[in-house]
This record gives structure tokens, C-alpha cells and sequence, in this order.
């Protein structure tokens, strides 16, 4: 006989699914809370936190991952202001929204995209791929291209097996590969790295400048491509 949570596990993932969504998983919120702290770098400068400190009565994540199937994914686009925009972001805010307000109206809590919960570690506790080399999350099928959402909630759902194996082995293709040299293996460099220039105040280093031009053509007066090289590079990448 199926329990209540296992047929309400499988209608929001039928649900999700619907939107186009290609990855969806389910994390037990006790299973995210049981690794500890760490730092988050970027923008963000700060250590991760547990589900209670979001949502006192959590019990799960609902996560999603959206395949990138084209380069154009990776524009950025300079605003008036100065800051940057990613429009390949939206299709994936977009869907999480939706779950969020899915579970809602099933009259559950929902927290779309809960601060300061690593949205990598949610998607390999939920079974899309293992952390690799590149400190990107690694699926067998698409290789490093996913982009991620989750909603933390407190409605009672059954949990996927976490991705346990190993898919980076001995290759090191992406830490070679690195233009700029902000790569070691399963650790990136924040402050060398090209996709980190957009989050920083001061201006790159005249290397960084060159590399920038090679490996990130504009598209338009305000828009280019974000550098990809160790993305592409990977033996698991269908984008190469």
C-alpha cells in the first residue's frame, strides 16, 4: 500500500516534470542538516546554515535541475547600474517559483531558493550527479551543465539516494584546462576566477583582462559569454 507521502512525493514530481523541468529530486531536510558549516565565498562571503534556521519545522528539499543545452545560457548583460544580469537563470527561478507555489497550495510552507543552503550539495544528496573536479556538480548524462533550484518545506516527502560515485577519477582535464589557473581539484579560486569578475568591484588583473577578451566574446555593447572552458572540457560535457 503506498503511504501519503510517497503518492504526494510523486505527484509534485509529475507535476515538475510538466514544466520541462529535467532533474527533480527530493532531500531529507535532516540529511542537509548533518554536514557541517562551510564557507561560501563569491558574493556571498558567508557560512552555510541548517534548514531550521530557515524553516524551525523543516523536513525537506525539493530540488531541481535545468539542463543548459545551449551556449546561450551563459550570457551576462551589464545593466545601467553596473551589476549584472543572467538571463539563463530565469527558466530555472521560474520553476522553482512554481514548485514553491505548488506546495502552498496543497497548504504546506515553501521557501524558494532558502539562503545559504548549498544548492550543490542539495542536488548530489538528491541524486544528479557527484562534486567534481571543476567544483561544478557532475551528471553522467549531461555532464557539468545543470543549473539548480530548491524550496525547503515542511511537507512530509520521500527522499532519493544520494550520488555516490565517483565520476571524476584520475582525470583533471578541467584543472588543466583553466585559463587563469582558478582551479584545483574540487576547489576554485574565487578571486582568479573569470565568472568571479562580475562580482567584483576593482577591475581584473591586465592576464585576466586578455584571457576575459579570448575566452568570453562580446555579443553586444553590454553583453558577452561567460567563460565555459571547464565545462566544455569535461569527458562527461555533450557540449564540447
Amino acid at each position: 500500500m503506498v503511504s501519503k507521502s510517497e503518492a504526494f512525493t510523486q505527484v509534485l514530481k509529475d507535476y515538475v516534470k510538466e514544466a520541462g523541468v529535467n532533474y527533480v529530486g527530493v532531500v531529507a531536510a535532516e540529511s542537509v542538516d548533518a554536514f557541517p558549516s562551510h564557507w561560501i565565498g563569491w558574493e556571498i562571503q558567508k557560512y552555510t546554515q541548517k534548514t531550521t534556521d530557515v524553516m524551525e519545522d523543516a523536513k525537506a528539499v525539493v530540488v531541481i535541475g535545468d539542463y543548459l543545452w545551449d551556449d546561450v545560457f551563459e550570457v551576462a548583460v551589464r545593466k545601467d547600474d553596473g551589476s549584472w544580469m543572467y538571463p539563463g537563470y530565469f527558466p530555472v527561478m521560474w520553476q522553482t517559483w512554481r514548485v514553491a507555489a505548488f506546495l502552498e497550495k496543497n497548504e504546506y510552507k515553501a521557501v524558494a531558493f532558502p539562503p545559504l543552503i548549498s544548492l550543490k550539495r542539495l542536488a548530489q544528496l538528491a541524486g544528479f550527479g557527484n562534486f567534481g573536479k571543476n567544483a561544478l556538480i557532475i551528471n553522467p548524462d549531461v555532464g557539468p551543465w545543470l543549473r539548480f533550484g530548491a524550496v525547503l518545506t515542511n511537507a512530509s516527502l520521500v527522499a532519493d539516494k544520494p550520488f555516490e560515485e565517483d565520476l571524476c577519477g584520475d582525470c583533471n582535464a578541467c584543472v588543466d584546462v583553466c585559463p587563469v589557473g582558478a582551479l584545483s581539484p574540487y576547489k576554485v579560486d574565487d578571486s582568479k576566477c573569470l565568472v568571479g569578475i562580475h562580482l567584483r568591484k576593482e577591475q581584473p588583473s591586465k592576464l585576466q583582462s586578455v584571457v576575459f577578451e579570448r575566452f568570453e566574446p562580446r555579443l553586444t555593447l553590454r553583453a558577452h559569454l561567460m567563460c565555459m572552458e571547464c565545462q566544455k572540457v569535461c569527458k562527461y560535457s555533450p557540449r564540447k
